[in-house]
């Protein structure tokens, strides 16, 4: 099953500066193939920049997290990885 992990808050003039700046950041999955999941706040339809808690596709962004979007909220994308946690499992299974 996947779940969203990694999340990352990242400031970024397009949706391709946003994943390429996240990729730059070398985060390692243990998924052979995570799915980068990449939302611009500004672009989701309830999106309540004043709200203490916002949901974003499979996550919600706390009021920290919500505190650093207020920075930039034009430039400000979520991304997070969307990766198989029960990858080391079937790993682990067919060994």
């Amino acid at each position: 099953m996947k779940h969203p992990t990694n999340t990352r808050i990242i400031f970024a003039d397009s949706i391709d500066e946003a994943r390429r700046k996240y990729r730059d950041l070398k985060i390692k999955s243990k998924d052979p193939t995570p799915v980068l999941t990449c939302f611009k706040v500004t672009e989701i339809e309830d999106f309540d920049l004043s709200a203490g808690f916002n949901l974003v596709g499979e996550i919600s962004v706390s009021p920290p997290i919500m505190e650093e979007i207020r920075q930039d909220p034009a430039r400000a994308y979520v991304l997070y990885m969307m990766e198989d946690t029960d990858h080391e499992k079937k790993i682990t299974k067919s060994n």
